[in-house]
Order: C-alpha cells, then structure tokens, then sequence
C-alpha cells in the first residue's frame, strides 16, 4: 500500500473535540482497505465498516440511521451520554462510494437518483487538502423525527465518494425556532462540530 505524503492527524483541532472527555481525545486513523483514503478520529467513538454498519446501534431510538449500509465504506458513530434532556438521537460521520453516479458530472452534480430523491440543495464548491469538493446540504423529517445532512464529494479513480456528516434529532415542534447555522440542540451542535472535524482530516492517496 503506497503511503500517504500528507497525514492528516496533526491537522485536528483536539480541544474542539474534548467535549466527550477530559483532555484531548486518543486519536485512531482509519484506511480504506483499498488505500485510498484516511482519516482520523477520536478512539472513544464506534468506527462501523462492513456488515457492522448494519448491525451495529446508530444512537438512541434513531428513527433516521446516520450511516447507510449500502453505500458506506467506514462510518464513524458520535458517542451519546447517558442525558435525556437532550433531542439527539444519533450523529455520524461515513464517506460513501455513489454507484449512481458514474462519471465526474454526474458526480459532482448530485445527479444520480439516490441525491435527487433526497432533495439536495444548496451547492457550493469547497476545498479540502488541495482536492476539490462539492458541497450540499439535506434535511428529511419523518414522524416526528428530523436529519440534517451535509455532503461532499469528489471524483477520482473512476469512483464518485461523497463525506457526510448527519444528525439525527427528534424534531420538536414546541422547540424555539434555532438560531441561524444551529439545529436548536446545543448537544446536536456539539456533535455535529466535532464530526466535521473528522470530515476534515480526510485525505486521499497521493495528497
């Protein structure tokens, strides 16, 4: 496996992420089994690849899963306190191979049926380690249940992958309207941060 020039460990804001425990996390760095990505992440949180994605807890009485077995190659779960006062429900991080999507238009466009039936909004072009990214934003609601959902993605090697961060939260009508940029739950604003900061340690062979 060629070894990546860039390790994006270093480049982890640790203090953001010590809401979970005293101090800065212990970090894990996670490959793809085929080397073409990797990214860091805080050893307190359940890594999910595999058949794991399926069967493995997302959260608490998460209606909407944070992690899709279909199409995630690893995922990372945001670790919930035992504090019910909370609405959040589940929080995690994956990147994801589109098969839908199966050239570098249709990738970057979010054409493929799989972002169409979600209704993705919102893009803007990102970069992030010199590679560049689409960006979109998502939110589904469902029996009382809500997601918000951001989405990156990127082409190379004849493969569409696509970095999320989803939150899932129960979706309170009685809840005062949240301020611009929050979901209204300062423990769901936490998680969502702290896995934007793993989003942001990925980085692909050769970068």
């Amino acid at each position: 496996m060629r070894r990546f020039t860039r390790i994006a460990a270093l480049s982890l804001s640790l203090g953001c992420l010590s809401s979970v425990a005293q101090g800065p996390p212990a970090l894990d760095t996670f490959t793809s089994p085929d080397g073409s990505f990797q990214f860091v992440y805080p050893e307190s949180y359940a890594l999910l690849v595999g058949e794991s994605i399926l069967r493995a807890t997302q959260g608490r009485h998460a209606v909407l899963p944070v992690c899709d077995f279909a199409t995630a190659v690893a995922c990372v779960i945001y670790p919930l306190e035992r504090q019910w006062e909370t609405r959040l429900e589940a929080a995690g991080f994956s990147v994801d191979t589109i098969d839908g999507a199966t050239n570098e238009a249709d990738c970057m466009a979010y054409a493929d049926p799989g972002a169409r039936a979600r209704g993705t909004s919102t893009l803007a072009s990102v970069t992030l380690h010199s590679r560049n990214f689409r960006h979109a934003v998502a939110t589904r609601r469902l029996l009382g249940h809500l997601q918000a959902s951001e989405f990156y993605r990127t082409f190379r090697q004849q493969k569409c992958y696509e970095l999320q961060v989803a939150v899932s939260l129960v979706d309170d009508s009685a809840a005062k309207k949240a301020a611009p940029g929050s979901l209204g739950d300062p423990r769901a604003d936490g998680a969502r941060e702290s896995l934007r900061l793993i989003l942001s340690s990925t980085v692909f062979e050769n970068e």
